[in-house]
């Protein structure tokens, strides 16, 4: 699967750069920050993006996975997924 760097991109976002993640024939996902998110913190998300895709054991609960590990940092996740394509992107933002 190839990791497409517009899809599905909303408005009011920036892209990081995809992480990888090897559970269900997965090679990778898309990231979008939402405007809410500072700069300076992406390097803390970006750890806890690879840290949640190292434990995911399947695509289906790493939404699940990833936001574990973004709650304690103030911050949550959605995941996005095309069937089609098996493309991944996962948006960030702070949680309210």
């Amino acid at each position: 699967m190839m990791v497409r760097s517009g899809a599905l991109k909303a408005s009011g976002t920036r892209q990081l750069s995809p992480v990888q993640c090897y559970q269900d024939g997965c090679h990778g996902f898309s990231v979008q920050v939402r405007e809410d998110v500072p700069t300076f913190d992406d390097v803390m998300i970006r750890r806890a993006l690879l840290r949640g895709s190292l434990v995911c054991e399947d695509v289906d609960g790493l939404s699940r996975t990833i936001n574990r590990q973004l709650w304690p940092i103030g911050y949550v996740a959605r995941v996005q997924s095309d069937p089609v394509d098996r493309s991944i992107v996962v948006e960030v933002s702070k949680s309210r």
